[in-house]
């Protein structure tokens, strides 16, 4: 079985978790995701890069996604 990377939010604290393959492990603010009163609804990783699933409070699902490298450098934010 391949390793993978693995990603986490963390309501409590607003931050993104990431633990590489090699078991590095990273924790970086990610509050330009919840610009505009959004809210997370998931994180998924895709290769080298950390997508936040996001949309307004209240709504029922995502709307918005922003990209982080696994190393949180904020890469920006585009529509679902």
């Amino acid at each position: 079985m391949a390793r993978m990377m693995t990603a986490f939010w963390d309501e409590d604290r607003q931050e993104i978790h990431v633990r590489r393959p090699t078991g590095q492990e990273f924790t970086f603010s990610a509050r330009q995701a919840l610009a505009g009163g959004h809210e997370v609804f998931g994180v998924q990783t895709d290769g080298n890069d950390v997508w936040v699933l996001t949309g307004a409070a209240g709504s029922r699902r995502p709307t918005w996604k922003a990209r982080f490298t696994q190393t949180g450098t904020y890469r920006g934010t585009s529509a679902l």
